[in-house]
Parts: structure tokens; C-alpha cells; sequence
């Protein structure tokens, strides 16, 4: 251990010096507590030797600096003193001691609460390595716990706990977001034609390639078998429909083979809407997703592999304003 002595009698103070040097640790010894918390904050002790009664600070002040201070580890404290009151037992445990020796000190009694108090260093270190071992497999989780483990993107949970994020923000500060709803076209077909193996990589492909599509701050999300949810921040309709072509059509030409069904490649149909449009602003971001899986049904009523975009948030034209224009859309 590092240890820190703070006494002010010379003799008293090169006595406990060599007794700590003695017992195998390192040690500085300083006069007065004031010149003790200067060495203090200098270097990484864990073990303080204090007399109570000493010029410019005594021990009492040298505890209580000692324990507010931020340290990175526990500082065992002894007060070394000729009091033995209750009272004044009581000051000194206040001020931060965790042990009193009385004055003149025993090198042997102090070898031996030097023992103990390595002993309750060391569990306390071990317990702020697991503390820290349990924080990080916590973290790592609580990560795993919003993920799909099949298409690597996040899962349902993390979407919810994200749009309602948002969704509060944009309510509050007018910000825009639009949301996508991608489903994987005649998906049950494939599985029952090629396996659910084959499925699952599928699932994986069209995962790995939505996810590339977007800007850091967006996120794609499982939203159930084969369906894919994309957030898409500060984006408007236009800019969401935008993003929704450039999705089907990277997920198009991944040309992932598939027997039967309409087309000979694996496809994607989107459906796409906002918040807030016009006067239409709604209080919950279920509405949102709601406009969005409309429009994918109407997308898959047209035929598929399309990307349409919720009626519902389609801008509404006046005579004070000309919104820009949906973009037409690849079908």
C-alpha cells in the first residue's frame, strides 16, 4: 500500500515511519494535515495515518478534505490519539475515521489494524471490480435485449423506446420524422418453396441492406416476421418517400433468387408517412406507424415491389401555398 502519515512530533513521526516501511509499504510523512492533503492530492493513496491534534489542520479537518474529495478508491483512515471519550470517539468516526489508535502507538497493534484494514481494502476492491463487471454485462444486455438476433438491426422494443423519444421531441419542438413500413413480398411463398434456412438468410440480406441505406441517425427495426421498420429523423414526406425507393430498389438489386411467386428476385413493398403534416399533427407516434402500414398494404394491393406513400400525409394544397410535390415513385 501507499500509505500517508500526517504527524507534527518529529520522533512520533519518523517512529511510524519506520514501522510502515518495515511492514512492506511505501510511505510520505508530512508535519501538519494542511501539507498532508497537499501530498495527498498529488498521489494515489490508499491508507492515512493522522494525529488528531496538529498545527494549521488537525486529523478531524484532514478526514473530512480526504472524504469529499472524488478518489477513485477507498481511503482507510486511522486517527491516532490520546483521547479515548465517547464523545470524542464519536467526532472523529463523524469527520471519516474508520480506526483509532491510542498514543503512545504499539508497533505491534498497529501491524495488526494495519492487516485488517488490507484486508477490508482488498474486499472492497474486488467488489468495485464486479461492480464494474456487472455494470458492463449489463450494458452489453441491455444491448442484446434491443437487438434481433436474426436480421442484426434493432427489434421492437428499441423502435418503441426510439419513436416515443422522438415522437415527445418533435411534439415539443416542431421537429419532422417519417416513418417507413418495408415488408418482404410473398415472403411465406419463399419459406415454403426454399426452406426456412434460405428464409432466414433472406431476412438477413434484406436486414444488412435497409440498415445500409440510412444516415447514422436514422435506425431500422424489426417489427415482426418479415416486416422492417425504418425512423427516419427530421425528414419531411418528400424526403421519406425518397428514402423509401432508395430502399426497395438496394434490396431490388441484391437480385436474391427466388422460385414461384411474381418475380423471379426477392422484393420489397414500403409504405411511408410523417409527422407533422398540415394541421394534421396527431399527439402519439402510433397514428404515425399506422398512416405508414396503410400505405404498405396499399402497395401490396398494387402489386408489389412499390413504394407508396399515406394519403393521409399527403400535403394538402391551398391558395396561400404549393407544397413540394410526392415524388413519383419507381414502381
Amino acid at each position: 500500500m501507499k500509505v500517508l502519515i500526517a504527524e507534527d512530533d518529529p520522533i512520533s513521526r519518523r517512529l511510524l515511519e519506520r514501522a510502515v516501511l518495515s511492514f512492506g509499504h511505501q510511505v510520505a510523512a508530512k508535519p501538519n494535515g494542511r501539507e498532508a492533503w497537499e501530498e495527498f492530492q498529488s498521489g494515489a493513496f490508499s491508507f492515512v495515518i493522522t494525529d488528531w491534534m496538529m498545527p494549521e489542520w488537525d486529523g478531524i479537518e484532514l478526514c473530512r478534505k480526504i472524504r469529499e474529495a472524488a478518489c477513485p478508491n477507498y481511503v482507510y483512515i486511522i486517527m491516532q490519539t490520546s483521547r479515548s471519550g465517547h464523545e470524542d470517539l464519536i467526532t472523529g468516526m463523524d469527520a471519516g475515521a474508520d480506526d483509532f489508535i491510542i498514543k503512545p502507538v504499539d508497533r505491534r497493534e498497529l501491524e495488526v489494524r494495519m492487516r485488517a484494514a488490507e484486508r477490508i481494502l482488498k474486499l472492497q476492491h474486488e467488489l468495485r471490480d464486479k461492480n464494474e463487471q456487472l455494470e458492463v454485462m449489463n450494458t452489453r444486455l441491455q444491448r442484446l435485449s434491443r437487438l434481433d438476433a436474426l436480421m442484426q438491426i434493432g427489434n421492437r422494443l428499441a423502435f418503441e423506446e426510439r419513436i416515443s423519444e422522438f415522437h415527445q421531441r418533435a411534439v415539443r419542438y416542431g421537429n419532422l420524422y417519417g416513418v417507413l413500413m418495408c415488408d418482404v413480398d410473398q415472403f411465406k411463398a419463399y419459406n415454403d418453396s426454399e426452406g426456412h434456412p434460405a428464409g432466414d438468410e433472406v431476412l438477413r440480406r434484406v436486414g444488412a441492406a435497409v440498415n445500409g441505406c440510412l444516415r447514422s441517425t436514422d435506425g431500422a427495426f424489426r417489427y415482426g416476421g418479415e416486416e422492417i421498420v425504418v425512423l427516419l429523423v427530421e425528414q419531411s414526406i418528400e424526403a421519406s418517400a425518397v428514402t423509401g425507393e432508395r430502399v426497395r430498389s438496394t434490396v431490388e438489386a441484391l437480385a436474391l433468387p427466388r422460385r414461384g411467386g411474381s418475380r423471379p428476385y426477392v422484393t420489397i413493398s414500403c409504405g411511408v408517412a410523417s409527422y407533422p403534416i398540415a394541421d394534421r399533427a396527431t399527439e402519439d407516434w402510433e397514428t404515425v406507424v399506422e398512416w405508414a402500414d396503410q400505405a404498405l398494404y396499399r402497395a401490396k394491393n398494387l402489386g408489389r415491389n412499390r413504394v407508396e406513400v399515406s394519403e393521409l400525409c399527403r400535403p394538402v394544397v391551398t391558395r396561400d401555398s404549393a407544397p413540394a410535390p410526392v415524388p413519383e415513385l419507381v414502381r
